[in-house]
């Protein structure tokens, strides 16, 4: 008899997640993943001998579940606890001490950057990754799902009893727009999508030859107004055995509502205000940077999320949505448990 097949769309961590979770059951998973990594805003980077983490920063296990798959489950050789607080500032720049409970809380990352954990789970799952493989369409027929790609390489001549779609809202709106889907309330599923709001933010990793003179007491700064052109600040070197190529390196994630007034510039017109805002926030003279990086994110997270009801209504069909829209938040573990409670559904629709 042959193995039920499941098609995840984007090998971000609520993908992967769901991945690992078929990992034992006897299921076929093929993963379609348009960049060339894994693990979504969970990003990592190496440019002038330094490892950075260029979305998220760090991820907090925030459940025993998740506490067990990272640090039981999953290899912890590289897996690294970052010691320090975070502190907090205004939209004048005075910095204080951050929230004692949010500083409580053990924040995890991986020497190698935050991208492993991705790679990780992909290993584990032993899933068919697919990757440089944009999704652009679905259609269903009497033998199955089948999924359109843009280089027609993808799963047209495969046929899928069910599909997982974890992209970005809009972007999932976007590829059943172009769908051929019978049998399926696709209106009632646009308008739960719909609902999933994203911030866009632009990204700078900023590199210094030179160690700086003045830093806070913390590993990084978040605004506590939102009024501020900076959103967050941190030390990358604060991260245990991060690799620098010995410059000191500072992320700096602008504000969402700064980033929306900017979002079509080039990064190297923005660097000198951003470089500014940064050194002045740190109480440092302005000064060149000996390198940058940047990543300008359009869905850097959400703060709205989707209608959760409105888009199980495709499950009996085959059709499943997870990822931080489902969340409201830009937050890894979160969005990785939306992938293993799907996973769950989908195996016990499939596996009888």
């Amino acid at each position: 008899m042959t193995e039920p097949r499941v098609a995840i769309i984007g090998a971000g961590p609520s993908g992967l997640a769901a991945a690992w979770q078929l990992r034992d059951a006897p299921v076929a998973v093929t993963v379609f993943e348009k960049s060339r990594g894994v693990a979504g805003r969970a990003a990592s980077r190496t440019r002038h001998g330094a490892r950075f983490d260029y979305g998220a920063n760090y991820i907090k296990l925030s459940s025993p579940e998740l506490e067990q798959l990272v640090r039981q489950q999953l290899p912890v050789d590289d897996l690294v606890q970052i010691p320090g607080n975070v502190s907090t500032f205004d939209k004048s720049g005075h910095i204080a001490p951050g929230d004692p409970a949010y500083n409580r809380q053990a924040k995890w990352t991986y020497a190698s950057g935050i991208s492993t954990l991705g790679k990780h789970l992909a290993a584990a799952s032993a899933a068919d990754l697919r990757l440089v493989t944009r999704v652009t369409a679905l259609r269903a027929d009497a033998k199955g799902w089948h999924i359109a790609t843009e280089d027609a390489t993808g799963g047209e001549n495969m046929a899928f009893d069910a599909v997982l779609m974890t992209s970005p809202a809009p972007q999932s709106r976007d590829i059943l727009a172009s769908s051929d889907i019978a049998g399926i309330d696709l209106p009632t599923i646009d308008t739960a999508l719909a609902k999933a709001r994203y911030h866009q933010q632009w990204c700078f990793a900023l590199g210094f030859q030179q160690p700086l003179e003045s830093r806070p007491d913390s590993f990084a700064l978040i605004n506590s107004d939102r009024e501020h052109r900076i959103a967050w600040l941190s030390f990358e070197h604060d991260k245990p055995g991060r690799q620098l190529g010995g410059s000191t390196v500072i992320m700096v994630q602008m504000s969402p509502a700064w980033s929306e007034r900017h979002i079509d510039a080039r990064a190297e017109e923005l660097l000198p205000e951003v470089r500014g805002a940064a050194l002045s926030l740190l109480g440092l003279d302005d000064r060149p940077v000996d390198w940058f990086d940047s990543q300008r994110w359009r869905y850097a997270h959400p703060y709205e999320s989707a209608d959760s009801d409105g888009l199980s209504v495709a499950e009996r069909q085959g059709l499943f949505f997870a990822g931080d829209a489902l969340v409201g938040k830009g937050r890894v573990g979160e969005s990785m448990i939306t992938g293993l409670r799907v996973a769950e559904r989908i195996a016990a629709q499939l596996v009888r």
